[in-house]
């Protein structure tokens, strides 16, 4: 529909209705904040293993 957003990377394609545009790209820089702290922990030293344990995440 117009207005919707649409993303796309490497890996596929997604639109999202412009009603909810608003949390999923809150949600998603929430992840992508996460995700960088995991790959920093790993960076130093922790395993991923206990890294997911710790986060949740990957």
């Amino acid at each position: 529909m117009p207005g919707d957003l649409v993303f796309g990377d490497i890996d596929g394609v997604v639109v999202i209705p412009r009603q909810h545009e608003n949390e999923v790209t809150i949600r998603a820089l929430e992840k992508a904040r996460g995700e960088k702290l995991v790959r920093k922990e790993i960076e130093a030293g922790m395993s991923s293993t206990m890294a997911f344990k710790k986060y949740g995440i990957l």
